[in-house]
């Protein structure tokens, strides 16, 4: 099974840098880093025109009014002697490295025990790092020496795993979100629970809401993984725990087919913020059985946009 689960670092340090000057530090650590990794595929930007902006605004070319989006790449990482890729994945803000980066990995060999393992074990060495000092060099190094204590404890792992190989328990999750804007985000949440073979939607805009349904192991992992990026205000509205009947099976009990993002005539507001047709929401919403939700997100009693 192919995992991925993102960490968020914490942004409430002081910021004694300038836009400028992160901007400028950002743009050198990419340099390195390709230099680092100069081989096909190594080293991939997410949006290279990203990068392209940010150099232009630092020649003087463009506004920080146009910066709109952040730098993101992966680095793909082999520990010693193995073929196996660690993808590590890390998107910078703005304010980096005044602040701390947000950063994932992937990886398709690795047991979601020790997966997580891994990864909470990485989140506290970042942790620790100095802010105001770019750190990905660091991270990259730190992966690649400690990698391979998870993928021998993955043997142990695998002896204990059939005990917990049946899962008889379908859950259902309403996922309440401040917003929904960023582009990797609203990706990450299509590719995730549709890797975890979980069905629901995603409504992008401020607010935000996600539903995932699934196995109960499979739910589960989907929301660790979510709410370890970095949100204003992310929350369960609602879980729906229900046993899977060996009659019936689970594809019974869902409410919806596949996993899709819904757009319903977005609006705009200030700056990049935009909301959708809550009436429109709705009247989805009453399609799939389940507009009593309505009220859990918002408050109100819904309204179709006819009325």
């Amino acid at each position: 099974m192919y995992i991925s689960v993102p960490y968020v670092m914490s942004e409430d340090q002081p910021n004694t840098l300038s836009i400028q000057e992160m901007l400028e530090l950002q743009c050198a650590e990419v340099d390195m880093l390709m230099s680092m990794f100069p081989n096909s595929g190594e080293f991939e930007m997410d949006d290279p025109a990203v990068l392209t902006e940010i150099q232009d605004f630092l020649a003087g070319k463009t506004s920080n009014e146009k910066l709109l989006c952040t730098l993101g790449f992966t680095i793909k990482l082999r520990h010693t002697g193995q073929h196996d890729e660690v993808e590590l994945v890390c998107r910078l803000p703005h304010e980096y490295p005044a602040t701390l980066p947000e950063i994932f990995t992937r990886t398709n060999h690795l047991s979601r025990t020790q997966h997580r393992k891994f990864n909470d074990d990485l989140h506290t060495y970042v942790q620790e790092l100095e802010r105001g000092e770019i750190c990905i060099g660091s991270v990259v190094q730190w992966a690649q020496e400690n990698i391979s204590k998870y993928v021998t404890a993955e043997t142990e792992d695998a002896k204990t795993s059939k005990s917990d190989a049946t899962d008889n328990t379908f859950t259902r999750l309403w996922i309440y979100s401040h917003h929904i804007y960023s582009k990797f985000k609203r990706r990450d949440i299509l590719d995730w629970a549709s890797e975890l073979k979980l069905t629901g939607f995603s409504l992008p805009g401020k607010p935000g809401a996600i539903c995932v349904e699934g196995y109960s192991r499979d739910v589960d992992d989907y929301w660790y993984r979510l709410r370890r990026q970095n949100w204003k205000r992310l929350m369960i509205k609602e879980k729906e725990d229900q046993l899977i009947s060996d009659h019936d099976g689970i594809n019974k009990l869902r409410k919806f087919q596949g996993f899709e993002e819904k757009i319903f005539e977005p609006r705009s507001g200030k700056g990049r913020e935009y909301h959708m047709d809550l009436g429109q929401f709705y009247e989805f919403l009453e399609k799939h059985n389940c507009g009593k939700v309505f009220h859990l997100y918002f408050g109100v009693e819904g309204k179709s946009s006819a009325e």
